[in-house]
């Protein structure tokens, strides 16, 4: 018998949608490139028929999906251009093929080893890059790499900066980079103006908005590029066909934002006889900066040149008249990138930052922040200035992270400053699970700091070691930012170059009102550093200083151990404008220590009994545990009454340093630790000197051997794989 089957007819949206997916996948398209075997006449489609040169793909524009693989252990010279969007299902991916050894890009003097300009959905992954090689080639030539958007980018010449990875939105939002496994080593230009001699980052994402009087000299249409490496940009303010141009001329500009190396500008005019004249250099400073020119009976030339595109303002006054960066003046485009992750990355030897979140033009402007970064697992070794850097960002997470030698002087082109990390104008972050070591710099260059202009910033479960500036940094204009649960050791041995008390001499706690002006200052809210075990050793002497007008101010249940020996460790809390909670901190020895009378409210001065026997200090952190009779047990104030994650004043976040569980109803402990008492003693049940209480094994474990049955160690009976366990246990052991 013949069974009928009724085959229903799928609606048309739903078979175009299976249809996409399928071509799509069909479509999508793998290119081999190997400079050892490959030949730019290949079609690149397969391991034995690969491209060679970096030139062959920079030629060529991608699909979704399409992947793009370099030949495991082979070398490069030259920046690729990634060209091409991916989609979220199917992103353009580059990698390696045929071992495990990563492929190695050398940027050879461009710009940057990978370009990502207006792209998105991009991988990758699985590369060795480096980039210090001259900009300019064997005939003197600048190396630039064609089509890459004119004098504004220098055509991708590496003279005055460079990058290992650089991902630039410029003309849209960009979403949706995965960047692993990425090794990123020795960034530096070879400019001929030294002042940018440091400027050198293993990964930048930039982005460049225009918004209506709120923008930087580098993306205002009124300044031109120039091709001058000290005086980038300059602004025509006059020309020998305008009526008045032999008048005064006044320029009003009220700057916004100063780069972390300050600007400058100078005028440049034309002279009675037609010659130039180059007026001196002067600095700009924040707020309004008054320009004037004076008059000559003769028609001429005049120019503002300014010595970098990062100079920011919010308006521009030429003899009166206001001017703005677009034609249209209301209008404005905002462009920012989101959804990035970087994991599993070593940087090391850049002459600045290693990762650094940049926005253009959106200075002043809080509605707009680039979104969803997550740095993760991630090594940063030796950068010349700090590790991670993120401006104009919201929901960042860093966790499982290195910061080793920040701010390092391993090399006279590096910045020689910078904390592991620090936020700028940033919202949502949280901080976690990170190792800070060995931060160097005359100024900041702590552990990690929180600068000015953020909300909800938390820096929680890190250990910080030996960091030069200190362990805590908190600069003004911030809501709900703070640390918590962290562990410090030996931060702020820096000395004040002219031995003067709270300036900058190192310090455990450091709490601003600094909001990037020297004259106006900005208090924040909602300041916290709480359950944070520190320790000092005789070597050092930190202060711990709060600054008047901070705003309201939260420290309980520190932990703060100062070995006995050493100078006086100082301490200023002031008072004024500011409203201050302080409370069950526990300081030990308080004879080290001039503690101001807002530090000892409720405070406890008995020993800690930390587990660290080396009064030096150590880098485990399992030495700053306590034992069972330590007064910081229960003793500290109780953090709850809010289930929001990120209302950090009154939900502790559930766990310690070492992930032991917070109650929601019992005092914690003081300091980062709140565990179970530590009972060293030896826990196997068969030795003859079992403790029953000891909950971690501390080696003295005394065994005797069964005399009927050599060898087992157990007393059960047998000679087995658990007699060698037993006797492993104790290998080692020095008997008397």
């Amino acid at each position: 018998m013949t069974k009928l089957i009724k085959i229903q007819r799928l609606p048309a949206y739903i078979c175009l949608f299976l249809l996409t997916i399928i071509s799509s996948d069909i479509f999508a398209t793998t290119y081999y490139v190997s400079s050892s075997v490959g030949s730019d006449t290949n079609n690149g489609l397969n391991e034995w028929s690969p491209y060679k040169s970096i030139d062959k793909i920079n030629s060529m524009s991608f699909a979704q999906g399409d992947s793009i693989l370099f030949k495991s252990g082979d070398y490069w010279e030259g920046m690729f251009w990634i060209k091409g969007s991916g989609t979220v299902e199917l992103p353009i991916v580059v990698d390696r093929y045929g071992g495990l050894e990563q492929p190695v890009i050398n940027g050879y003097g461009f710009q940057s080893c990978l370009l990502v300009y207006n792209d998105e959905h991009i991988q990758i992954n699985n590369l060795e890059l480096f980039n210090e090689a001259s900009h300019l080639d064997l005939n003197g030539n600048i190396k630039r790499l064609e089509g890459f958007n004119g004098l504004s980018n220098l055509w991708g010449s590496g003279q005055n900066v460079r990058f290992g990875v650089k991902i630039v939105a410029d003309s849209q939002s960009l979403q949706n980079f995965k960047l692993s496994n990425l090794y990123i080593h020795n960034i530096y230009p070879t400019p001929t103006n030294e002042a940018n001699i440091y400027k050198g980052y293993g990964i930048k994402l930039e982005t460049l908005s225009t918004t209506p009087n709120n923008i930087e000299s580098g993306s205002c249409s009124l300044f031109n590029s120039i091709p001058n490496d000290n005086w980038p940009r300059a602004l025509t303010i006059t020309t020998p066909d305008s009526l008045d141009s032999g008048s005064e001329q006044i320029i009003q500009i009220n700057v916004t934002s100063l780069p972390i190396e300050g600007a400058s500008y100078r005028i440049v005019k034309t002279m009675a006889n037609g010659n130039w004249y180059n007026g001196p250099e002067v600095s700009f400073s924040t707020g309004l900066n008054l320009i004037s020119v004076s008059p000559v009976t003769f028609h001429r030339t005049v120019r503002l040149q300014v010595s970098t595109n990062e100079l920011g303002f919010d308006s521009l006054i030429l003899n009166g008249d206001q001017y703005f960066c677009d034609e249209d003046e209301g209008s404005g485009e905002v462009r920012l990138i989101s959804n990035v992750t970087i994991e599993d990355c070593e940087i090391q030897e850049t002459g600045h930052y290693g990762i650094w979140i940049k926005s253009l033009g959106l200075n002043g402007i809080d509605t707009y922040k680039n979104s969803n970064i997550t740095v993760r697992n991630c090594l940063f070794f030796h950068t010349g200035g700090s590790g991670f850097v993120p401006n104009k960002s919201e929901d960042i997470l860093v966790e499982g992270c290195s910061f080793n030698h920040t701010g390092s002087s391993l090399d006279e082109r590096m910045w020689k400053r910078g904390s592991g990390m620090w936020v700028f104008d940033c919202k949502d972050v949280i901080s976690q699970h990170n190792h800070f070591m060995n931060a160097h710099g005359p100024q900041d260059s702590y552990g990690c700091h929180i600068d000015y202009g953020n909300e909800n910033v938390v820096y929680q479960y890190n250990f910080s070691y030996n960091n030069e500036g200190g362990f805590a940094e908190i600069l003004g204009d911030n809501i709900n930012c703070g640390y918590r649960y962290n562990i410090s050791v030996n931060d702020g041995y820096r000395e004040d170059p002219n031995n003067e008390p709270w300036n900058k001499k190192g310090k455990i706690f450091w709490v601003s009102n600094y909001c990037g002006s020297n004259t106006i200052r900005c208090p924040s809210s909602g300041t916290f550093i709480y359950n944070n075990t520190v320790f000092v050793n005789d070597t050092l002497n930190p202060e711990i200083y709060f600054w008047p007008n901070i705003g309201d101010v939260h420290v309980f249940n520190n932990l703060i151990y100062a070995a006995p020996e050493g100078d006086i460790i100082p301490t200023l809390i002031q008072n004024t404008s500011n409203i201050l909670e302080i409370s069950h901190n526990l300081f030990f020895d308080a004879d080290r220590m001039d503690l101001d009378t807002d530090l000892t409210n409720n405070a406890l001065f008995e020993n800690p009994l930390l587990l660290n026997a080396n009064q030096q200090g150590g880098e485990d952190p399992m030495f700053y545990k306590t034992f069972a009779s330590s007064i910081a047990i229960g003793n500290g104030k109780l953090i709850n009454g809010s289930n929001e994650t990120i209302d950090y004043l009154h939900n502790n976040g559930g766990q310690d340093y070492f992930g032991n569980p917070l109650s929601q109803s019992e005092p914690p402990s003081i300091g980062a630790f709140n565990g179970h008492a530590m009972i060293l003693g030896c826990t196997y049940s068969n030795a003859t000197n079992y403790n029953v209480n000891a909950n971690d094994d501390d080696g003295s474990c005394v065994f005797i051997l069964n005399g009927d049955c050599p060898g087992d160690l157990n007393n059960d009976g047998t000679v087995s794989i658990n007699d060698l366990l037993e006797l492993l246990s104790v290998f080692g052991t020095v008997c008397d």
